[in-house]
């Protein structure tokens, strides 16, 4: 006797998608107020060269 039942294939769980389009969306949600500080950060690094020297 098989203990091992045969497998149904992959298909899509609509639950498991639901939790994930959550996540997605509290994480979207959360890290959104800290785009301004990312983007203070890029242009001042772009003015001031990012702290690197040129070799040439």
């Amino acid at each position: 006797m098989n203990s091992i039942s045969k497998s149904q294939g992959l298909r899509p769980n609509g639950e498991m998608s639901m939790i994930g389009y959550a996540i997605a969306a509290i994480l979207f949600v959360g890290l959104l107020p800290l785009l301004p500080v990312f983007v203070v950060y890029y242009v001042v690094d772009k003015i001031t060269g990012g702290g690197r020297e040129s070799d040439y």
